[in-house]
């Protein structure tokens, strides 16, 4: 159970998201932060080559033109959440919205629409508070291989990005409609 200051919190941090959320419908967004690296995350116009022999996994790669977008959605988000994760759940975190970006295009098949990109990890932002909140967050004690719990659940099971059409529907109940 939740004490008071936490959810007074965490309903600080959705009304956040929710501001961040009308910025990116209305095209407010900033590409001038550095490309994005950190949390087992990787967000880049190209594919950097995996290090042969590295004692540590690869990071998971975000591939889009769209890098500095992302990269500055991503620092909003570093900094409204956190107070919300530690050590050992900022790989979920990040992992999730990497996961949902990565969702996105795979749906889109190389037809990405910048707003879109942004819409789908907002939507997975959406989802983690929701997680937060309900105590349902969960997160692996040791990411091996940097797997985490996101990579094994089943998209009937997903609360964030499924699809853009479920994104556009989910953030117009929320007051938002995308360009």
């Amino acid at each position: 159970m939740q004490n008071l200051d936490e959810r007074r919190d965490l309903e600080g941090l959705k009304a956040e998201l929710q501001r961040l959320a009308g910025r990116v419908a209305e095209g407010d967004v900033d590409s001038t932060d550095p490309l994005w690296g950190g949390a087992d995350v990787v967000i880049s116009p190209t594919r950097r080559p995996e290090p042969a022999g590295a004692f540590y996994p690869a990071p998971r790669q975000v591939i889009t033109t769209s890098a500095p977008e992302l990269s500055w959605l991503f620092t909003r988000l570093r900094d409204i959440f956190a107070e919300h994760y530690n050590g050992q759940t900022k790989s979920e975190f990040f992992g999730r919205l990497a996961n949902a970006a990565l969702r996105y295009q795979a749906k889109r098949r190389g037809d990405e629409v910048p707003g879109d990109l942004l819409a789908a990890v907002l939507h997975e932002a959406f989802a983690i508070a929701d997680e937060m909140e309900e105590g349902t967050f969960r997160s692996l004690s040791v990411a091996v291989g940097n797997e985490i719990v996101d990579d094994y659940v089943d998209e009937a099971e997903r609360e964030g990005f499924v699809g853009i059409e479920e994104t556009r529907q989910f953030l117009a109940e929320k007051g938002v409609t995308l360009l």
